[in-house]
């Protein structure tokens, strides 16, 4: 895919579609078209499909992103999208194995950057005109316990991914769900979700806390773990942790249980029009991971699944995000 045949309309980003294969915003979304990106774990991969009457196969998938056949690329966590000045679209991806990147999607889908941030790295942000990274690693797979943290990565030059460097680390228990809101960067852990403040820049670049709620009850931690915007409300976030999907005041942090809900849902997207989608793990075996992306209609009832189709096996889908660049 050339990045020249990217979408850079407004129109055209708020459908959420990487390619240059939807006519119009309004067409688009009135045939409840857009497009999805999932990590799938069996094969490595992010794959973008369209959601419609078409199933997830080779012939109508839109993008294919492989990871690198290293071990600290094993088990694909996150996948958000982003536009830059320098590059376009990219992708922001990160895996369980140890490590996080930058793909080009419009060079040969080439990593811009990649850093190990240790643990077990399940999100990752960018702070747009500074530049600025930040990522979310739980516990290490190899160990029981351990704390988790975000890991802050600046750079020199906003426009280069390669002058990153990291610059501090902030202890944080659980820590699995990251998400700029186009002021605010929020986290999300065990027991707690944080706003902050970006402050600085370049190398002087750091969070500064300005909110945060904690779950309270010690026998049941909340185990949150994914973390996006309402496409259908800017004033909103999505969570899902303690067998709930819940929305979040950005100004009050209020919190309110949503429908549809449950336990295991391991990310949850809403677009504009209330339609929604979520990954959730299988329960059984490695269950993290499931072979189907379940779709709900505006008021929440199911309405249809998605899985592969003519590839040849059986996906294994960990989160699920609708394919956009908008923060909110």
């Amino acid at each position: 895919m050339n990045r020249r045949t990217l979408l850079k309309s407004a129109a055209a980003v708020a459908v959420g579609a990487p390619l240059a294969s939807l006519a119009t915003a309004t067409s688009a979304q009135a045939t409840g078209t857009y497009h999805v990106a999932v990590c799938e774990q069996l094969r490595n991969q992010i794959l973008i499909h369209p959601v419609g009457p078409v199933d997830w196969s080779p012939a109508s998938r839109l993008w294919r992103w492989q990871a690198p056949a290293t071990t600290d690329w094993n088990l694909l966590s996150d996948i958000k999208f982003r536009e830059t000045t320098a590059f376009g679209w990219v992708a922001l991806v990160t895996a369980s194995g140890g490590r996080v990147g930058i793909v080009n999607m419009g060079d040969g889908d080439g990593l811009l950057w990649s850093a190990a941030p240790n643990g077990n790295p399940h999100s990752i942000e960018r702070i747009p005109d500074i530049g600025v990274i930040v990522t979310a690693s739980s516990q290490e797979l190899s160990k029981g316990e351990y704390p988790g943290h975000l890991t802050i990565y600046a750079p020199t030059n906003s426009d280069d991914p390669s002058t990153l460097a990291q610059v501090d680390t902030i202890d944080y228990e659980g820590a699995h769900g990251l998400w700029y809101d186009g002021s605010h960067l929020w986290a999300l852990g065990t027991w707690t979700l944080t706003k902050y403040q970006v402050t600085g820049s370049h190398r002087d670049a750091r969070l500064v806390k300005v909110w945060g709620h904690t779950w309270p009850d010690p026998k049941h931690p909340f185990n949150g773990h994914s973390l996006d915007t309402d496409h259908s409300d800017p004033n909103y976030l999505l969570i899902t942790g303690g067998g709930s999907v819940q929305r979040v005041n950005k100004s009050t942090g209020a919190l309110t249980p949503m429908r549809p809900s449950d336990q295991g849902v391991k990310s949850f997207a809403r677009i504009a029009s209330g339609e929604s989608f979520w990954q959730q793990a299988s329960g059984s075996g490695d269950d993290w991971w499931n072979s189907e992306i379940q779709f709900f209609d505006s008021v929440g009832n199911k309405s249809f699944t998605r899985s592969l189709e003519g590839y040849g096996y059986t996906g294994r889908f960990y989160r699920a995000r609708l394919s956009s660049v908008n923060f909110s």
